[in-house]
């Protein structure tokens, strides 16, 4: 589903992902993270592969899926906070 995707964020900012089902956003955040391999191209994470160095990559960013991993009923902003004091 991603196809020919570019972007660029500069510190500090925060991006968030929109499109509908099947446009590649939650493929995207899994590539991001080393979960998954890209069948072509190359990822940089604060100049760091996400291929080469994907334990480097992953102390940098944040990725929360949409289904939550720990309480079904637990609103986003809940667990945030919830791992951000753990």
């Amino acid at each position: 589903a991603v196809d020919d995707i570019s972007f660029e964020v500069k510190a500090g900012e925060v991006l968030g992902f929109l499109g509908p089902n099947g446009a590649g956003k939650t493929t995207t955040m899994k590539m991001l993270c080393g979960l998954v391999a890209p069948d072509s191209g190359s990822m940089l994470v604060a100049g760091r592969s996400v291929l080469k160095e994907p334990e480097a990559v992953r102390q940098r960013i944040g990725y929360l899926p949409e289904n939550n991993p720990l309480y079904l009923e637990m609103p986003v902003i809940d667990f945030l906070v919830f791992a951000a004091r753990v």
